[in-house]
């Protein structure tokens, strides 16, 4: 029983031992500085792509994909909480006792190991009291407490006496906040929303290790409008969400939130994250590649996919944009940034068709000078978007003429029999102008002109039965929140108040000792002058310094 109590005691000045703490906290710093460079719950696929299999697996067993959540990390803050805990427990009652109690009598070995020591030789009448008296009236703001033993007597003056509650106060700190860390952990959230204009949600979604959890809310969330505003470079400069918070059927608060000004109901917080389209209606015009001129209208929506059940193509149509800033100056001429109009994402889909990522710019291209490029698309072979090259079509599909003189002069070049020259093109396109335009050309004309034989070169090699066009939109934008709430954040504030207050106290409260010794030495009065400090002794030393000159001139004065 004994040996057991014994292991008791000894496992208990382990846990509140330093060297336990140091080894803790270093752990812990090295964690999370792994945190801090390893960004934390992301998609699987890109620590994936970014590690490779062995390195993911390796690091996905160990949990630094979502590292604060992990067993191993936890139970280091508790073993952590747990010393300090310890520390606390020990060394407090001890602490207390020391500041309420102070020895006033110094044994003459103690005395002689002082630093600072100034002695005088007096009277033997000199009157003890009066220089108790003295002595006080030149320490202002200190505390005194005066003592006889075997006929000495002793004065103390102590100022900052109560410094010992820094080290207190900062050990109390860190447990609180560990404490207010521990309970937003348990009980605590942080999840993602998309609310699109119009539209009400309640669920969140947060990855938690490798999986996607979800949690409904106790209130629902309506998205009445979003705003933005780009910088001329095309950057978002402030987005901007009116939300309404909707509380068992009942609209209980309304109110704008961006970034960084979060709105907050029932201990949650509501911050403005990101955007992005929220099933725009996106209307498609198909240019068919059969030499018809024949065209067709599809409707269908961002994240739908349209299929075509004769032909088997299909548009998986991923994102919209209705801005798109880019900078249309020449190489080495200063930067232009121009919104050159909506775009369209989507796969394109079909038999026999390698799938491959489109954009599509509802309008034609116009150059820094002005001039009509004509329409064009953006094409990943990769599906990847940083693969997209761009293909210039050469017409402007937003001009129904020009499409009717490609398939004019294709039709032209198609009668042509044996080998075709310049002339004989050139003859065929003037038909072709003919045809479309009658006698009445367009002023442009030469510049139509080069867009078509550009397209005649370009369109029939593509392998595709239509040429997908973006025709028109309904724009709706989603509003990206992230709720979080943290109920131990207050107890971390607190904690680091506490932190900040005691820090200053041990930083910038030294404790100051001084002793008036006074005793008779046969016909004389022998006082000793003696100071000690804890912190800053160099300043101690100027202070305990000019006390003994003013000491001086009074002792000798009297």
């Amino acid at each position: 029983m004994n040996s057991f109590s014994d292991f008791l005691k000894l496992l208990w000045q382990r846990l509140g031992s330093m060297s336990l703490a140091i080894v803790l906290l270093m752990v812990l710093s090295i964690a999370s500085v792994i945190g801090t460079v390893l960004l934390q719950n992301q998609q699987q696929t890109d620590y994936l792509q970014q590690f490779g299999p062995l390195w993911y697996w390796v690091f996905r067993s160990l949990g630094l994909f979502d590292m604060y959540h992990t067993w191993w990390f936890l139970t280091l803050l508790a073993f952590l909480m747990l010393s300090l805990t310890a520390c606390l427990w020990r060394n407090v009652p001890k602490m207390l006792k020391e500041m309420r109690s102070r020895k006033v009598t110094i044994n003459d070995r103690s005395l002689g190991r002082m630093e600072l020591l100034q002695q005088w030789q007096l009277k033997a009448d000199t009157s003890v009291d009066q220089l108790q008296q003295t002595f006080q009236k030149h320490l202002h703001g200190w505390e005194f407490k005066t003592q006889e033993e075997s006929g000495v007597h002793y004065v103390r003056a102590d100022k900052g006496r109560r410094h010992k509650w820094g080290y207190i106060s900062v050990h109390a700190a860190i447990l609180v906040i560990l404490v207010g860390g521990w309970i937003s952990v348990q009980f605590g959230f942080r999840g993602n929303m998309s609310v699109a204009e119009g539209a009400v949600e309640q669920e969140i979604f947060f990855l938690k290790g490798t999986a996607t959890e979800t949690l409904d809310m106790p209130f629902q969330v309506r998205c009445n409008s979003f705003e933005i505003d780009f910088f001329p470079t095309g950057a978002p400069k402030e987005f901007r969400s009116n939300l309404t918070i909707i509380d068992e059927g009942k609209e209980v608060l309304t109110s704008d939130i961006i970034v960084n000004e979060p709105l907050f109901y029932k201990g949650v917080y509501i911050y403005q994250a990101s955007f992005g389209d929220g099933g725009s209606d996106v209307y498609f015009k198909l240019y068919h590649m059969n030499g018809s001129e024949e065209t067709s209208f599809v409707k269908t929506k961002v994240y739908n996919t349209w299929k075509d059940e004769e032909s088997g193509i299909s548009l998986e149509v991923t994102d919209f944009r209705p801005y798109n800033v880019e900078n249309v100056a020449h190489e080495g001429q200063p930067r232009k940034f121009k919104d050159i109009g909506p775009s369209v994402e989507f796969v394109f889909r079909g038999p026999g068709i390698k799938p491959v990522k489109v954009k599509a710019y509802m309008n034609p291209y116009i150059d820094g000078d002005g001039h009509n490029q004509g329409s064009w698309l953006m094409v990943s072979l990769s599906g990847d978007t940083k693969d997209y090259q761009p293909v210039a079509l050469g017409l402007d599909f937003t001009n129904q003429d020009e499409w009717r003189l490609f398939n004019a002069f294709g039709r032209n070049l198609s009668r042509l029999s044996g080998e075709q020259n310049e002339k004989e093109n050139f003859q065929a396109f003037k038909d072709a102008m003919k045809e479309v335009y009658g006698d009445n050309p367009p002023e442009n004309v030469q510049n139509i002109a080069m867009r078509a034989v550009q397209a005649m070169n370009l369109i029939p090699q593509l392998p595709w039965p239509v040429i997908p066009m973006l025709e028109d939109f309904e724009h709706v934008y989603y509003t990206g929140l992230q709720l979080a709430k943290d109920p131990g954040m207050n107890v971390v504030w607190a904690g680091s108040a506490i932190l900040v207050i005691g820090l200053c106290i041990m930083f910038y409260v030294p404790h100051r000792k001084l002793w008036l010794v006074i005793r008779q030495n046969g016909d004389a009065t022998e006082v000793q002058l003696a100071g000690n400090t804890n912190r800053n002794m160099m300043s101690f030393k100027q202070t305990f310094h000019d006390l003994f000159t003013k000491l001086d001139e009074d002792f000798r004065t009297n």
